[in-house]
């Protein structure tokens, strides 16, 4: 038997759980990463995330007794900074008040990151997750 590796590239401090799908059958849900032994041949990997509508997929081919290594990551890290920094400011804004022309510019550009993060999360959601395939 062969063997599939599907493992994170940069190890976050949560781990959400993703949808495994192979060939376009649920497998399972996993956080972090998965060993699957499977037989030789072509595969559609299909992983999803919880949010059911983000996904991407890799054609993989593994060979008689082939170890196969999925890294995945999001394209998302930029604008995760983003975000914990306008999180910050979010929950400063409850404490402290900012001037007037402050606190107009700030919520325009918050409300406006998050109008154009979520118009790229929806023309990315197909392809949201990168892989990197490497056979050993």
């Amino acid at each position: 038997m062969s063997e599939l590796i599907i493992a994170e590239k940069r190890r976050q401090i949560v781990s959400l759980p993703h949808y495994l799908l192979i060939d376009g059958r649920m497998l399972g849900v996993f956080r972090g990463e998965a060993h699957i032994q499977m037989p030789a041949g072509r595969y559609k990997v299909t992983l999803r995330s919880s949010y059911r509508f983000i996904e991407s997929s890799a054609d993989i081919s593994i060979g008689i007794d082939d170890c196969v290594s999925l890294l995945y990551a999001d394209r998302e890290r930029w604008w995760n900074i983003l975000f914990n920094i306008d999180l910050v400011l979010w929950i400063a804004k409850r404490f402290i008040t900012f001037s007037e022309p402050w606190d107009t510019l700030y919520e325009v550009a918050s409300n406006g990151f998050f109008a154009i993060w979520l118009l790229r999360l929806w023309l990315i959601r197909k392809h949201y997750f990168t892989f990197t395939i490497s056979h050993t």
